[in-house]
Parts: structure tokens; sequence; C-alpha cells
């Protein structure tokens, strides 16, 4: 087996993880351990601050702009919306086969995209989930450029629905539009006419024909990003740019790890035993007191996983399983 191509981004010099939307495998990971720590805050002001700080997003950037002017609470589960967990720098579920992916993901992933998310341009995202990005690439590309989202599952269709509804003004609101696909042919639903300057794909496709079926949709000029490799592998996160003359440069531009792409819709879900919900707790708590430990080089004490909100939900819900 080769080993994944792993480059810096952004000044990072460690191989860097992300997760897609859909991604069910790694909810208690960062993207980055050298600074994910150093991310998030108590509010959306200060999330986006340490996302500066630790040079993510360029300081006073569009790229800023657009994630200030989009609170990530507002995409995050209703019993998160009023709590500071929503600005942790971990994904939150947002159903049982579903997850809001980490801000610094998000910033990571809209840098790479940023030069084909210029005003008036038209974005796609594939496995939209919550409608988080679909809100901040709207922002990017103002009213004058068009942002779609897709998913497969109906219920995020809705939940992205009503979110961008929420957020979104009406400006804005008329440049966005949430579709469901039918199957994993996701581009069945379009057109030949249909071209996107920006095609950002969160789950992973296995072959490289999967990955270059979304090239006909690109229009010259135009920037894909999609995860290829096996799903639950570690696979690569390409950037395909389109060029003006029609040829195509390729980058491997990180190590990801990304679910993949639903080969149908849902029909049926398998809850977790109360064995399985007991080990996930205990695996999630130990990996928050693994990560406190290596921010603050201390072990945490009750008092420290009582002012956190997101280690009491674990321990509150561990307790009350143990009854």
């Amino acid at each position: 087996m080769h080993a994944l191509r792993r480059t810096s981004l952004r000044g990072l010099s460690r191989p860097v993880r992300c997760f897609s939307v859909l991604s069910g495998v790694s909810e208690d990971l960062l993207i980055s351990t050298s600074i994910g720590h150093q991310i998030g805050g108590e509010t959306h002001s200060a999330l986006v601050d340490s996302l500066v700080k630790t040079n993510v997003v360029p300081a006073n950037s569009r790229l800023e702009c657009a994630l200030r002017a989009v609170d990530r609470a507002e995409f995050a589960p209703q019993a998160l919306r009023s709590s500071s967990a929503a600005y942790e720098n971990r994904p939150l579920k947002i159903g049982v086969v579903a997850t809001i992916s980490t801000p610094q993901q998000h910033a990571q992933v809209l840098g790479m995209l940023e030069s084909h998310l210029q005003p008036g341009m038209r974005a796609l995202d594939i496995g939209s989930g919550s409608g988080y990005l679909v809100a901040v690439m709207a922002h990017l590309v103002g009213a004058t450029g068009y942002v779609q989202g897709i998913d497969i599952v109906p219920e995020l269709v809705e939940f992205a629905q009503t979110n961008l509804q929420k957020t979104l003004d009406d400006e804005l609101l008329e440049s966005t539009k949430i579709t469901q696909s039918m199957s994993k042919n996701v581009l069945d639903v379009f057109s030949q006419n249909d071209l996107f300057d920006c095609i950002h794909v969160g789950v992973a496709v296995e072959t490289k024909a999967e990955a270059e079926a979304f090239l006909p949709f690109l229009k010259q000029g135009g920037g894909l990003l999609v995860p290829l490799g096996r799903g639950n592998e570690e696979q690569k996160l390409v950037k395909m740019t389109k060029h003006e003359n029609g040829d195509v440069s390729k980058v491997d531009v990180m190590s990801v790890l990304c679910q993949p792409i639903l080969d149908e819709i849902p029909v049926e879900v398998v809850q977790e035993t109360r064995t399985e919900k007991v080990t996930r707790l205990e695996h999630e708590l130990k990996q928050w007191r693994a990560d406190f430990e290596t921010q603050h080089g201390t072990r945490p004490t009750r008092e420290d996983m009582m002012a956190d909100a997101y280690a009491k939900q674990l321990f509150m819900d561990y307790a009350a399983m143990r009854k």
C-alpha cells in the first residue's frame, strides 16, 4: 500500500485529517492536532477570532467576513444552539448518520476554494448536510451568484432548508437552493448546461473515474475538491482545476478520512444498543480527557469537566446509561 501524499496547509507541518458532513467515524477527533486545541471559543466571534489567530483564515479577508456572517450555532442541533459547545472545534451530530464538520475543516475547505467563489460565481456543495457551507458560500458569491446544495438524506435537505431560511437575508436566499438526490448518481439532477465555478464534494468516491465524472459540470477556470479513495480508509483530497484551454490539473492536497457516498436513500437506521452507546460514550470521554491533558498539561478535574459543555453532556449521558 502506498502512503498518501501529505502536504502542509497554511503553515501546518503535520498531516491533516478532515471529515465529511456525513462522517460518523470521527466525532471525537480534531482535524489537526497541532493547532486544533487553539481553535474554538465561547461565542461565534471568539471562534472566528481563533481561526484567524491560528492562520487558518487570513485576517481581514473575504473569507473572514463570510465566516463572521454565518453563526455556526444556527446549523447545530437544536439542543446545542444556546451552548458554547456549538463553537468547539469538533464535529457535532445532526442526525444518526450525519455530523456538521469541525470549524477548522470548513475554513480550510473554503480557503482552498475561495478563488472559485468570487462574486457572481456559481457553486455546488455535494453532501450539503446542515447547509452551513452553502450559507458561507452564498456570502462569498453574493446575491449575483448562485449556490446549490445537494444531499441524499431527505431529513437533512429539510434541515438545511430551514437553517438557510433563518440565517440568510431574502436577497441571498433567492440565490441558494437545496436539492435531494435519489441515488449516488447525484449529478443526474443536472443537465450539461448546468455549469459551476466551484464544486465541493463532502463524501468520498472510490475511483478516479467517479471523481472525474464531476468535471463536465465544471466551468473553465473552475475548481473541484473531492475525496478519492475507499470509505473508512485514508483518502486523498484532490483539487482539480479546469483551465481556460480545457486542460485539467490535479493536486493531492492532503490526507483525509471521509464517509463514502451513499448508494441509496437510507430507509432504516439501526439504533445503537445500550452496550454500544456506553462503549461510545466511554471512548469519547477518554478522548476528551486526552485532549484536555494535551492542551493544559494536567489531568482534568470534575470541575473542569462540568465547566465544559461538551464534556458535561457526555458525562451526564454516560451516568444516565450506567444507572
